[in-house]
């Protein structure tokens, strides 16, 4: 081994001092007083019934914080947080999905870096949790990500003699003639992949999403000429995706074409994940939130987890759903709510969540110990390549995907029209 100098010591150990440093002010930052225990009033989407066990866990020997949980419906959340602000009501801290996180930025107050080091931060967490990071601080501190990943049907793949899934989409071609069953007039019996369509595809948005995010396109991304978040969809505002947009989506549509080998889906099957269900679907692409959803709807059907594929020029990732504590820009509890956070967001305290929730931890730390069986083993996997993008409206983005593919599949629209004018819209919505 090579002798290490005095001066590479030094280098060293004021790093590690740097790191322990950021991990003491964040976690004692928001105590106040002297033993004093963090309290803060915190809304989210998520259940009750989960946050408020996981808080229980963690008091169970003795209260060391204490939260105030409102759980909202996701329908009208926006419309009750911002009345609430209006009204000088609102909470110290909300529980986002990363697909909020845009439309509400300007509400909430970020954790400045001299609190919480953004070294320490992106060391923490997985890739995915640097959405919530801004130019002024943290802007949410991540309790859980949920990936998409793969869910293949045992019996289609053995009874078609297939004896592995496919880990690269170029796979699929020669998997087709296998796993496809078609009637004489052409009518799907038994499809492969439910792609192509939208409507009837659960999870569409996202599976789009991680296509796209595989080809390094981040969908949308922040232009620093503009110094504002703008689309990337139609490829025209960044130029580092590894595959053009257009063949992204053609992959995508392609498999609801009639006249073409791969052709697996349509408008007149059932949704994907009744598919699936029912046995007539090979592949189904959903969230590592479903598979106790999956077993208990047809506790018959012999399945298993896989990662979702990819090719060797594309990137190692899945869309991921992750959701964080945010600190409201109008509390005037900002040490208490920075306390909560700090607890709930501990390695012990993202492991009872995991353990609550089924979900794969957030946490790098926790995601590289041995697994205790197979499929949280992939869901971690999943958990640790899970990306997610600037999403300005779910709902209105949701309905921009759909007429992209709808109007490729239905022929009003050659695919770089339908890209372009995707593009445009999301446009919009960034600007609103």
């Amino acid at each position: 081994m090579k002798n290490i100098s005095v001066f590479q010591i030094i280098v060293l150990a004021f790093f590690m001092a740097v790191a322990i440093g950021g991990v003491i002010l964040f976690a004692t930052y928001g105590a106040g007083a002297r033993g004093a225990i963090p309290q803060a009033v915190v809304w989210g989407t998520v259940p009750g019934q989960f946050v408020n066990e996981m808080i229980r866990n963690i008091n169970i020997n003795q209260t060391i914080v204490n939260v105030e949980y409102v759980q909202k419906n996701p329908e009208t959340f926006e419309n009750d947080f911002v009345n609430a602000l209006a009204e000088g009501k609102g909470p110290d801290a909300v529980l986002l999905t990363d697909d909020m996180l845009y439309a509400q930025r300007n509400k909430l107050q970020p954790i400045p870096f001299n609190i919480y080091d953004e070294r320490l931060y992106r060391d923490t967490f997985i890739d995915g949790a640097r959405q919530f990071i801004s130019p002024e601080g943290i802007l949410g501190v991540p309790l859980s990500v949920d990936p998409l990943i793969m869910y293949w049907n045992r019996n289609i793949f053995s009874g078609s003699g297939v004896a592995t899934v496919p880990r690269k989409w170029s796979e699929l071609p020669a998997l087709a003639p296998k796993l496809i069953q078609k009637t004489d007039t052409s009518d799907i019996v038994r499809a492969m992949v439910p792609f192509g369509e939208y409507e009837n595809v659960t999870n569409a948005k996202a599976i789009l999403s991680t296509l796209f995010l595989q080809s390094r396109n981040p969908i949308t991304a922040r232009s620093v000429e503009l110094n504002a978040v703008v689309s990337t969809l139609g490829g025209s505002n960044y130029n580092q995706a590894t595959r053009a947009p257009e063949s992204v989506v053609d992959f995508y549509t392609s498999f609801a074409n009639p006249s073409v080998p791969t052709y697996t889906w349509n408008k007149s099957l059932p949704s994907s994940q009744d598919a699936f269900l029912a046995g007539n679907l090979a592949m189904y692409f959903g969230f590592a939130s479903e598979y106790i959803r999956l077993q208990e709807k047809n506790p018959n059907l012999s399945f298993d987890v896989a990662l979702v594929p990819q090719d060797s020029d594309t990137l190692s990732t899945n869309y991921g759903k992750i959701t964080a504590f945010a600190i409201t820009k109008q509390t005037k509890n900002f040490n208490g709510a920075l306390g909560v956070i700090s607890k709930l967001t501990e390695k012990e305290s993202i492991r009872i969540w995991s353990d609550i929730t089924f979900l794969p931890p957030v946490r790098r730390d926790l995601l590289a110990e041995v697994q205790p069986n197979a499929y949280t083993s992939v869901f971690n996997q999943a958990a640790l390549q899970s990306q997610t993008w600037s999403d300005p409206n779910t709902k209105q983005s949701d309905l921009i995907f759909k007429e992209m593919v709808e109007s490729i599949t239905s022929g009003r629209k050659k695919i770089t029209e339908a890209l372009s004018e995707a593009s445009m819209k999301l446009e919009v919505l960034l600007r609103k």
